[in-house]
């Protein structure tokens, strides 16, 4: 452990700039840190801190070493915790990151028995857009993943198919576009649509079953307005005429009201059918129990969800 003090009071020494101010930190007095200090750079025979400014600076060396120190302590932090989680699931933290087209329908009933029947267990979920959860994984800030599959799978990651329910378009129910006997994709280029961040194959299967109505990837995505917030996004379509791609399960207690009604374009391609969902994990770093516990109660739920669909029952 002195090892490890010995890091944590380099890494203070370097964030603060201040000898008293990363002792204050630590809960150690300034010269303590000072005879760390000194006794490192003895050890490798360098100075890794310039004190002739009026500030304690880094020098090459001690950038370097802090850099490193940073990076252990954050894996042995990290070790700690897959210990608790390993040993059994009476202790620990799981944090989970999860995209938030998914969340709600995805996490909310398995999380929900994971924490009646683990009390003790803590969770913490983190709603990630396409573009942070892989650096999440990659930097050991999320144990696991739910989400929709990435465009490109990475080789440091490991991956678990997940067959979910493709959102849908959904309008007010008072909207123009209800009166239609036929809705053409064409009509949504003037209107406002939408809806959650998506992968690109998501856009792509829109664009190969419509060649004519966008020039591109770029045109399409353009063409909507998207958030993170899915409650913000359901706001907006009970007070505005625009069209929402959403989960259904986003709007269940709209469309039971009579609020919101589907709207169904011809040609649609996510009419019938699923679409392709993952559960992420960094590869080096096995799923504790606790994590394969729950990802087993998400899979029991989506398995039975496809079961009822078969045999035209409700979920």
């Amino acid at each position: 452990m002195d090892g490890l003090n010995s890091l944590r009071q380099l890494v203070a020494l370097g964030d603060t700039g201040n000898f008293r101010l990363a002792g204050e930190a630590l809960g150690v007095s300034h010269s303590a840190v000072s005879q760390t200090i000194r006794k490192l750079e003895d050890n490798y025979g360098v100075e890794l801190f310039d004190r002739t400014r009026g500030r304690t600076v880094p020098t090459a060396f001690g950038e370097r070493l802090i850099e490193s120190a940073r990076r252990s302590l954050n894996d042995m932090e990290t070790a700690a915790r897959d210990l608790q989680l390993m040993e059994s699931h009476q202790g620990g933290r799981l944090v989970i990151g999860v995209d938030p087209a998914v969340s709600e329908s995805l996490l909310s009933l398995p999380l929900a028995k994971m924490m009646n029947k683990y009390p003790s267990l803590q969770f913490t979920v983190l709603a990630c857009n396409r573009a942070r959860w892989e650096k999440r994984l990659r930097n050991r800030e999320i144990d696991m993943y739910l989400g929709l599959q990435p465009d490109r799978e990475e080789e440091v990651l490991s991956y678990r198919k997940l067959v979910l329910q493709p959102p849908e378009l959904f309008c007010r129910a008072d909207h123009d576009l209800l009166s239609k006997p036929r809705i053409l994709i064409h009509e949504l280029r003037h209107m406002s649509v939408i809806g959650g961040d998506v992968p690109d194959w998501f856009l792509w299967r829109i664009l190969d079953a419509y060649p004519d109505a966008f020039s591109g990837l770029q045109d399409l995505r353009g063409t909507f307005l998207t958030s993170q917030d899915f409650g913000l996004l359901r706001q907006l379509l009970l007070r505005t005429n625009a069209l929402a791609i959403l989960p259904e399960f986003v709007v269940q207690k709209e469309i039971a009201k009579g609020l919101v009604h589907k709207v169904e374009i011809q040609g649609w391609p996510f009419s019938e059918g699923t679409i392709s969902g993952v559960a992420a994990w960094l590869r080096e770093r096995p799923l504790p129990p606790a994590a394969k516990q729950l990802l087993s109660q998400v899979q029991r739920m989506l398995d039975q969800s496809v079961y009822l669909r078969r045999n035209g029952s409700e979920a």
